[in-house]
């Protein structure tokens, strides 16, 4: 809302995947965050666990989707085993992990196998770079993993990247105040990265990879959050 009294503009919220699946809201309707419902009479959607059983309304699982008219397919080049489980039982598997609210709106949550161990638990990056996003001064923000200074297998300390508004800057001190305000302990990021702007790729992904690079390198503002305790 915010964002469309300051730029005048109407958002069209949407979700649609390379190889099928698509939703949109109309402006105006549902709710803010939802990226909609499927086109009626076009395709079925349905959010399931690791066993292909729907969740209930609320719990987050992978969004599966199939045609209502034509076969559900999807073809990678040379990759037959692939294609195949890609589809497999009819439905497309997005690796979308969504929940559904019940009036039927559909939330993207975050992507499958994109989740962090950290101490034991599984973090969703797209969790904090949600948190994070809400401060002020900070334009863009990237969360990611880095091999765990503790040397623990499949461990990862988490680094958030952030590029403010212009003019801006954030003060390393004040804002793990507000990350410790806003956020479990195990999900601070151990690492506050600053950067002109986040780097992409064409489709506006964030180029991790070379976030990672220039992190590892010592390349670029860092602070530690064990400085800041």
């Amino acid at each position: 809302e915010a964002f469309e009294k300051r730029f005048n503009v109407k958002i069209l919220e949407w979700y649609g995947s390379v190889e099928g699946g698509f939703a949109y809201k109309p402006i105006g309707k549902g709710p803010i965050g939802s990226f909609g419902k499927p086109v009626p009479g076009v395709m079925e959607f349905k959010i399931v666990d690791e066993n292909d059983n729907e969740v209930p309304v609320g719990q987050t699982g992978e969004l599966i989707c199939r045609l209502l008219k034509g076969e559900t397919k999807v073809d990678y080049l040379g990759k037959p085993e692939e294609s195949k489980e890609k589809t497999r039982g009819g439905w497309l598997r997005t690796g979308d992990m969504v929940h559904r609210d019940a009036e039927g709106w559909y939330y993207f949550d975050y992507r499958k196998g994109s989740e962090l161990r950290r101490s034991g638990d599984f973090i969703q990056p797209e969790y904090i770079e949600t948190v994070i996003g809400k401060h002020p001064d900070v334009s863009e923000v990237s969360v990611y993993g880095v091999p765990a200074a503790s040397g623990a297998p499949g461990e990862s300390d988490l680094v958030a990247a952030i590029a403010c508004f212009e003019g801006k800057s954030v003060d390393p001190k004040s804002f793990y105040e507000y990350l410790k305000k806003n956020l479990e302990a195990n999900f601070i990021p151990s690492y506050l990265q600053i950067v002109p702007e986040i780097p992409k790729t064409i489709t506006e992904k964030a180029l991790t990879r070379v976030l990672k690079e220039d992190f590892l390198k010592g390349v670029g503002t860092i602070y530690k959050y064990e400085d800041y305790k």
